[in-house]
């Protein structure tokens, strides 16, 4: 048993604690049958023990109504992690180890869907069982990722077709990524996805859509290249031959949002690069 703090700001801490554990640890589910206990076991003295017991109704109700405002965004944006977990019953142990691992720092709601992400891919949790659980999130937060991306401006300058010494500016909501499983084709029903190598492009179209483009992984390592390095450098030593389709596939992506415009490549030796058409 834990020793009883002592103090004032000792006290408030323990209090803090013991609603934490409340809220978040498995123990709390019992705790309406044994409110004194449960304070007594997290530290608390006497008169909060007595608290505790008074207010055992109202601290329940707590549990409940904060347990829920912390899972509702989870089985909000997650909800074919959320149907893959359920058939094996194992969406609320997955919940709760979650909520036991106290991941969840931001005062913001927002905030706590990526927590959830975060700590699926940090924590490895059930990854033995299902190998593209991580991704299979990944993917399901992508849209809200992408959509919700705050405005930012694009740098000065930049020309709308590519030349050959010119690097890709992408727009800054644009992400290219890679699974090892095709998640992006799975659905509540039919949660468990193909493996394979997978890459795709996700963006805000021109109106503010999501939108989502399954790349080939040269083109995928091209676009992730040419952001630091020449577009003739990285289409070079990736093999690509047919440059003038490259050059339309990069001006199409460009009138559909994906990239924000070309601009010319640094040279690594720090001289200015000289433009090649």
């Amino acid at each position: 048993m834990p020793e009883t703090l002592a103090g004032p700001e000792s006290r408030t801490l323990a209090l803090q604690r013991a609603l934490a554990g409340l809220v978040l640890d498995a123990e709390g589910e019992a705790f309406g049958g044994n409110a004194s206990g449960f304070a007594r076991r997290r530290g608390l003295g006497e008169p909060d023990q007595q608290a505790f017991l008074a207010f055992r109704d109202g601290l329940s109700a707590y549990r409940e109504l904060a347990r829920l405002s912390l899972m509702d965004p989870i089985e909000t944006m997650f909800p074919i992690t959320r149907a893959l977990l359920e058939r094996e019953g194992a969406w609320e142990p997955c919940l709760q180890a979650f909520l036991e691992a106290r991941c969840v720092r931001s005062p913001h709601y927002r905030d706590i869907a990526p927590a959830f992400l975060g700590w699926l891919v940090a924590s490895g949790w059930g990854r033995s069982r299902w190998p593209f659980l991580p991704e299979l999130a990944h993917a399901e937060i992508l849209e809200v990722l992408v959509s919700r991306f705050p405005e930012t401006g694009l740098p000065a300058g930049l020309r709308p077709e590519p030349r050959m010494g010119d690097r890709i500016v992408l727009h800054p909501a644009t992400q290219v990524v890679a699974y090892g499983h095709a998640v992006h084709r799975v659905s509540e029903d039919g949660p468990v996805p193909e493996a394979r190598p997978t890459h795709l492009l996700a963006f805000q179209g021109r109106e503010g859509a999501f939108q989502l483009l399954e790349l080939t992984p040269v083109t995928a390592t091209l676009l992730v290249r040419a952001q630091s390095e020449p577009l003739a450098e990285a289409a070079r030593e990736l093999g690509v031959s047919d440059l003038p389709a490259l050059w339309v596939l990069l001006q199409d992506l460009r009138a559909q949002g994906a990239i924000g415009g070309f601009q010319a490549a640094p040279d690594p030796r720090g001289a200015p690069r000289t433009p090649l058409a």
